[in-house]
């Protein structure tokens, strides 16, 4: 299960320079990009930029504390994982925590091993509130509410048509999609002027350059498929 991390981009917040170094080294391996801060207000800012799927967050950094970068996260996100580290074990901080619904709170210094427990626990938990994203493979993710496309977290630009070709085929997994049917959810006019085949291929050709290879499968005479994901 841990292995599925690799699908996914974390921001890490931490001042020690030492610590820093060697969370950063091992959070590379599981993770697709790894975003890191001494502080947070660079912390807040990285966030707003890259949108990360998961925050680990130390509480004793400098500028905004962790518990109050959270804070202003959860106002407008509920779902984005939050780790939690701290050489601190004191009631009222474990409480304020215990209110920004995180993933885990990890009290340093800590094990590897429960560290590495924290990450399956992690990854259980991504796959299971991760209803939103369809990963296509090779890090690109079709984010569902947004209809947006990405490729380690990177916004793919597509065309209005690209955009709805690959919706389409999106919600037709492993059934041919025939021409025509493309030209009717591509062309508004598709009824009223001729389309022709090759402007349909074209079409295509553009928006397999910006998905994974072979996830669209060309069918003889006939048109494509869509690979079940």
């Amino acid at each position: 299960m841990i292995e599925t991390l690799n699908e996914y981009s974390i921001l890490y917040v931490e001042d020690e320079p030492d610590i820093k170094e060697d969370i950063e080294e091992y959070l590379s391996a599981y993770f697709s990009i790894v975003y890191s801060a001494t502080d947070g207000e660079k912390a807040l800012e990285l966030y707003y930029k890259y949108q990360p799927d998961v925050l680990l967050l130390d509480i004793s950094i400098p500028k905004i504390n962790g518990l109050d970068l959270a804070k202003k996260i959860r106002k407008e996100n509920s779902d984005v994982k939050i780790i939690m580290l701290t050489g601190h074990s004191d009631k009222e901080r474990l409480l304020t925590a215990v209110e920004l619904n995180l993933t885990k709170y990890l009290i340093k210094p800590f094990s590897p091993k429960s560290f590495k427990e924290t990450l399956e626990l992690l990854a259980t938990k991504l796959q299971k509130s991760n209803v939103n994203y369809l990963h296509l493979g090779s890090n690109y993710v079709w984010n569902r509410q947004k209809e947006t496309l990405t490729l380690q977290s990177n916004e793919i630009k597509l065309t209005e048509k690209e955009h709805r070709v690959l919706k389409f085929f999106i919600n037709k997994q492993s059934q041919t999609i025939s021409y025509e049917d493309i030209m009717v959810e591509a062309w508004d006019n598709s009824f009223e002027e001729e389309i022709s085949l090759d402007s349909v291929k074209n079409l295509i050709s553009r928006l397999r350059k910006k998905l994974p290879t072979d996830l669209i499968v060309s069918v003889y005479k006939k048109g494509y498929i869509f690979k079940k994901i």
